[in-house]
């Protein structure tokens, strides 16, 4: 058995696991299936008699959910950002400001899913 690990940025939400798990299940060969939306993850372990990585990937990406890394866009000002919190406190000698800044992804804000398991997917027990 070889262990696949993919980042998929597209991955932020239980309908996008549950696609995910649909999409590889009838697949023959993989086995200990690890989808994360909390990490934008997919980690298994595949025969390599039976599965082909290439394949895995492709299916997925045909899907929607192509793997890779892309460069991260952010709210340029604080006019674009959804959520910011200012407030203005004694002795801090101005504001003190905490903004959250929402990743953008083909013009959709990535907001986190809490609740999430985040246990690393690159253990194997």
């Amino acid at each position: 058995m070889k262990r696949l690990v993919l980042t998929i940025p597209a991955l932020y939400g239980d309908h996008h696991t549950t696609a995910v798990r649909k999409i590889l299940e009838p697949m023959e060969g993989l086995t200990d299936v690890y989808v994360s939306s909390a990490s934008h993850v997919v980690a298994l372990s595949y025969d390599p008699k039976k599965a082909n990585p290439e394949v895995i990937e492709a299916a997925l990406a045909e899907q929607g959910y192509e793997a890779g890394v892309p460069e991260p866009t952010y709210a340029s000002s604080s006019a674009d950002r959804s959520t910011r919190q200012t407030d203005a406190f004694a002795g801090t000698s101005g504001a003190l400001a905490f903004a959250e800044q929402t990743l953008i992804r083909d013009g959709r804000p990535l907001w986190p899913c809490p609740g999430f398991d985040v246990r690393s997917p690159h253990k194997v027990a």
